[in-house]
């Protein structure tokens, strides 16, 4: 019952920012598109490194418009669903009005975490998906029912661990002074989640694994497309996501414990 409460609960706050945004349905798809096109543009990078040589940390050219497709649907699904709602979520904390939130009956983590949406960015999760299916057409691979539901677990993993880093950004914001600069610096890393998790070494390669762990948000699922991900893999970064949100949620209750409301 609580489940389908909270489900409810996200489902409406979704009809209504589809509904806000249908008011203005140039700039709806206008937004769509510009995702889309910038999304192409950060292909450049792979683009030529493919073009002077035959791989890329054994990544072929295709199989990299595989893993671009993997990061543009990432970065499609922050962009509609995690990075509006950590904006609003950190005015309230600016402003000092977060105890309106705090006080409806429902947990305040989901509250924030659902504050907004901006659906048109769904449009750039659209096209990474397209990308997906067009390089597996082009390889000539069709992926087996495992390798499938291995890339949908880990496309949850990653989006789990996407939103621990969102919650932990949401938790330094209580302290920090310039708030959307921190958003700003979380995109500025996730950037780095177009590149296969094979290009980093030594600290770099652990930090895109486990703390940061763009190769769970990327990386992974292609290779699991791919068929070239072991079940050992696969569970280490189940748990890695798991990890990090049982981490963000205890550093939420502290933070919360800190907060200082516009009535205190």
């Amino acid at each position: 019952m609580r489940l389908r409460y909270y489900l409810r609960l996200v489902g409406g706050q979704l009809r209504m920012s589809v509904l806000a945004a249908l008011q203005y349905r140039l700039g709806f798809w206008t937004q769509g598109v510009l995702g889309i096109l910038w999304s192409a543009l950060g292909m450049a990078p792979l683009v030529i490194a493919a073009s002077r040589l035959e791989s890329v940390a054994g990544w072929k050219p295709v199989e990299l418009v595989l893993l671009t497709g993997c990061f543009t649907t990432m970065t499609g699904l922050w962009s509609a669903l995690l990075g509006p709602a950590l904006i609003a979520s950190m005015n309230h904390i600016r402003r000092g009005t977060l105890d309106y939130v705090l006080l409806r009956p429902a947990d305040a983590l989901v509250l924030c975490l659902v504050a907004e949406f901006a659906p048109w960015s769904l449009i750039e999760a659209l096209g990474g998906l397209l990308l997906i299916a067009g390089a597996l057409i082009q390889l000539g691979r069709m992926p087996g029912p495992l390798e499938l539901l291995a890339a949908l677990g880990l496309g949850l993993a990653g989006m789990l661990a996407l939103y621990a880093l969102g919650v932990m950004v949401l938790c330094a914001s209580f302290r920090a002074m310039q708030l959307q600069n921190l958003t700003y610096l979380m995109e500025a890393v996730l950037d780095f989640g177009r590149w296969p998790a094979q290009v980093f070494r030594g600290a770099l390669r652990v930090l895109f694994t486990y703390v940061v762990p763009l190769a769970v948000m990327t990386t992974y699922p292609a290779q699991a497309l791919l068929g070239e991900l072991d079940g050992t893999t696969v569970a280490t970064a189940l748990v890695t996501s798991v990890g990090l949100m049982l981490v963000a949620r205890l550093l939420w209750l502290r933070a919360l414990r800190g907060y200082t409301s516009a009535s205190s």
